[in-house]
């Protein structure tokens, strides 16, 4: 619940291997099943943000198109699409300064405390820049 006057954000919420992100659902074009494509616009999102090696596996793959103004579509394969709900931009935690360069090399630019857990917001758009600066 936000108190009155609270500047109120709306936020896909997903969730890939146990952990919880979230990006403001404005930057969403549309979204869609996976249905096993494979084109030049299309990503999967634990190699954007750098998982590593770590082995994921995607139980409910879905394609997220994202709002890029006049440079080229660009589309994201998330997992676990749970809700798009708003919340108070007051009950989000920037990251600190000195952290800042590592996190907005993978798009996170914020924490958000939800249910005993906590979601890592992620800018797509910047994620885009980060990982395809030529597309821009």
């Amino acid at each position: 619940m936000t108190a009155a006057g609270d500047i109120q954000i709306d936020l896909l919420l997903f969730s890939l291997c146990g952990i919880h992100f979230g990006v403001d659902a404005g930057q969403v074009a549309g979204i869609e099943l996976y249905a096993g494509e494979q084109n030049d616009d299309l990503f999967w999102f634990h190699e954007e943000i750098g998982f590593g090696d770590r082995s994921v596996r995607y139980s409910a793959p879905t394609v997220v198109t994202i709002r890029t103004g006049s440079a080229p579509r660009y589309r994201l394969i998330i997992d676990k699409m749970e809700d798009i709900a708003a919340f108070s931009q007051n009950d989000i935690r920037l990251f600190p300064e000195l952290l800042e360069r590592f996190t907005l090399r993978n798009g996170l630019w914020g924490i958000l405390p939800r249910n005993g857990s906590m979601v890592l917001l992620v800018d797509f758009k910047q994620l885009s820049k980060e990982r395809h600066p030529d597309r821009f």
